[in-house]
């Protein structure tokens, strides 16, 4: 058998709670600082600032995709009309051609007398 003694007796020491000096705890301030008239003059003169320049960055968007159409319109216009040009300058090439008026020549029974041709350059 053990004897009753030979578990070991401890003393309790009383915990020593001391008080701090200083407040360790921060207050958080839930209220809110009411805004002054000037503040809220200028945040509402900022805020229509603001979307007078979103308004107009927009409308100035739209006015440069209608130009972009518009001279993308003239741009194939122009190319249409040079298109067009080219092709009356060969047909007039075409006609005027010596061997063409030779034959209409033929036709309506005229002769060419080669003494009498003449260059003519523009």
């Amino acid at each position: 058998m053990m004897p009753q003694n030979a578990v070991r007796k401890l003393e309790v020491q009383p915990e020593n709670k001391t008080t701090p000096i200083h407040n360790t705890e921060i207050k958080k301030k839930t209220s809110h600082v009411p805004m002054s008239r000037l503040e809220m003059t200028v945040l509402t003169v900022a805020s229509l600032v603001v979307m007078c320049l979103m308004i107009s960055v927009v409308s100035s968007k739209i006015a440069l995709s209608k130009a972009q159409y518009n001279l993308q319109n003239v741009n194939q216009k122009i190319t249409s009309t040079q298109n067009k040009n080219v092709d009356k300058k060969q047909e007039v090439s075409e006609l005027s051609s010596r061997s063409r008026l030779m034959e209409v020549a033929k036709e309506v029974g005229l002769t060419m007398n080669e003494q009498n041709i003449r260059n003519v350059n523009k």
